[in-house]
């Protein structure tokens, strides 16, 4: 670990990003994140997997991780779910009047669009977009012939895919455009993330807090990406993997290694209680 503080707290809460995070390009979890996470949630430290993921796709995963109970934070914040029961104690879906006017501004600048309801995924075109996440996301898909009428019943959330460089020159135009009425930020390079104005990781986390309880200070938030950035400003510890943008590894008050979180999991583990 770099810039390691002096002294790292016994936390009342873990949370973490799952990809580009916990789970490497290479789409597997190390041994040493595995055995990190074993250890934290052997010493009593609630962890929660905060992610964009849906819902089954993210309780797929990181039943890989060992983790099967508990609360999981999913769809950008938009979603609090329990891993055992599948039950949903927290959901601010987009307004349908807002969602439909998403769905015909990305028509016209002719962008694909992810739209996700029920826990479903549903596009219009079957194109490489809609495959390539289908497939990462190990999710069915549906394919409709009017998203307008999937929208209807408002959304998790929507999400555009497009080329990396075509995200960089949207994303501010998006967010201007509904600045106050969505969150709108970047996951993946190629993904632009829409969502309730209270659908962020932060939130969500601030509502697990208030039923755990957990104080806010006594948290540890890990990310990389810049749809992370929320959380690790607000937790006690705000932690970037080093494989991060500089931009994002700015916002942090520790930075280590993707394949040193379990390390540090280690190390809160076994710091002192007080």
């Amino acid at each position: 670990m770099t810039g390691t503080p002096a002294h790292l707290f016994y936390p009342d809460l873990v949370a973490s990003d799952l990809d580009g995070t916990l789970l490497p390009p290479s789409l597997e979890f190390t041994p040493q994140t595995t055995a990190g996470v074993r250890n934290l949630r052997g010493a009593g430290v609630p962890f929660v997997v905060c992610t964009g993921r849906m819902f089954k796709s993210a309780r797929l995963v990181i039943a890989r991780l060992g983790i099967t109970t508990g609360p999981i934070v999913c769809y950008q914040g938009a979603l609090v779910a329990d891993l055992a029961t599948g039950e949903w104690s927290r959901h601010l879906p987009i307004p349908a009047d807002v969602a439909a006017e998403v769905v015909v501004v990305m028509r016209e600048l002719r962008r694909h669009v992810n739209v996700y309801v029920g826990d479903e995924l549903f596009v219009e075109q079957n194109d490489g977009w809609a495959r390539s996440y289908a497939e990462y996301a190990e999710v069915g898909l549906n394919v409709v012939p009017d998203l307008l009428a999937v929208v209807t019943t408002p959304p998790t959330k929507i999400v555009v895919s497009t080329d990396p460089d075509d995200v960089t020159k949207l994303l501010p135009e998006l967010q201007a455009r509904w600045d106050g009425r969505l969150y709108v930020t970047r996951s993946l390079p190629h993904f632009i993330e829409i969502s309730d104005p209270l659908a962020t990781k932060s939130a969500a986390l601030a509502y697990l807090c208030e039923r755990l309880p957990a104080a806010p200070e006594r948290t540890v938030a890990c990310g990389d990406g810049w749809n992370d950035v929320d959380m690790i400003r607000w937790a006690g510890l705000g932690v970037a993997v080093a494989e991060a943008t500089d931009d994002v590894r700015a916002t942090a008050d520790l930075v280590v290694p993707r394949d040193g979180l379990g390390e540090l999991f280690n190390a809160l583990a076994g710091a002192p209680r007080d």
